[in-house]
């Protein structure tokens, strides 16, 4: 009889832990943690999510994604970390992804649980293989206190789930019944790529200018900036409409009511620029500006706030020089 699928997450972060929390309830997950501050309060607390989501585990923790082979391996491996490290983490999966197999099981399957457009395809093109989920994420998380809590600021299902490849169809509609069994509703979708760029514009004209104006959700629906989210939410609209995606009608009505159900939240590009981390710019509206530029749609106001926020990114690469 073939041992249960066995689920490893790359990331311990508010979104990876979240997400071991819940994949815990349905399947052995285990957890690569490379802080070791953070694998403790694992270790001593587990994970403990609460607000909008409750849900409690203690997934196993390992130090780095070869530790995933000597504990029996995975099935599926879902990659949770910011887009600023996705290539250092693939660079590591690469020689790896036959040894974390999980034995009787077919080679471990891939899913993205990042923001941005491109992240699904960028794992793709560096593991060269199609065989890459994509998840669509509505719910917002941010680890609050000294034992690590996950505060689950906003959840508003159903999630999403999707794939370029259809041989892993049956893959992602036996992981979206299991979310949903579990009170993570998710639904599988076969053009994923809608949801993608929905999620991707909404988080371009968000997150950035809560970053520029050091404020949450809330704040900078209050204030002037929020025509600013307005004009990037319409140039994104059209940068998707001359990729060929269809967002439906209204959309920018309904992503400031999404938007609208976590004014309290502090965008984890806030976090970054705050502490003078690098920002996941790049997968946002950098990817924006890219394809505008390429398709000959104006996009100013994205052109304007991703300079600003890279002139941060640039500050943080000089910093450390």
């Amino acid at each position: 009889m073939t041992e249960q699928p066995r689920i490893g997450i790359i990331g311990a972060g508010a979104m990876g832990s979240s997400l071991a929390a819940i994949t815990s309830r349905f399947a052995p997950t285990a957890i690569v943690c490379r802080e070791p501050q953070r694998a403790a309060q694992i270790f001593e607390h587990g994970v403990r999510c609460t607000g909008a989501l409750e849900a409690t585990a203690r997934p196993v923790i390992v130090r780095d994604a070869a530790e995933l082979g000597e504990i029996g391996g995975v099935q599926y491996l879902f990659i949770a970390v910011k887009t600023t490290s996705l290539q250092e983490v693939c660079e590591e999966l690469a020689p790896l992804r036959e040894k974390i197999r999980q034995p009787g099981r077919p080679e471990v399957k891939l899913i993205s649980y990042q923001n941005g457009i491109d992240p699904g395809r960028a794992i793709m093109d560096m593991l060269g293989t199609t065989k890459v989920m994509r998840m669509v994420l509505r719910y917002g998380a941010v680890i609050r206190d000294e034992q690590g809590t996950v505060d689950i600021i906003m959840h508003d299902p159903p999630h999403c789930i999707g794939c370029l490849d259809d041989s892993i169809r049956p893959d992602c509609e036996y992981l979206a019944e299991k979310f949903t069994e579990v009170g993570f509703g998710t639904e599988y979708l076969d053009n994923i790529e809608v949801p993608v760029w929905a999620k991707g514009i909404i988080n371009a004209a968000i997150n950035p200018v809560c970053a520029l104006v050091n404020a949450d959700i809330g704040s900078v629906f209050d204030s002037p900036s929020r025509e600013l989210v307005v004009r990037m939410l319409d140039e994104g609209e059209a940068v998707a409409r001359a990729e060929g995606i269809d967002l439906g009608e209204n959309f920018r009505e309904r992503a400031l009511e999404l938007a609208s159900k976590s004014t309290h939240h502090l965008p984890s590009m806030v976090h970054d620029i705050q502490q003078g981390r690098p920002s996941e710019v790049g997968q946002l509206n950098r990817q924006i500006v890219d394809r505008a530029a390429a398709l000959g749609v104006p996009v100013p106001t994205h052109e304007t706030i991703d300079a600003l926020i890279e002139t941060f990114d640039w500050q943080v690469y000089h910093k450390k020089m």
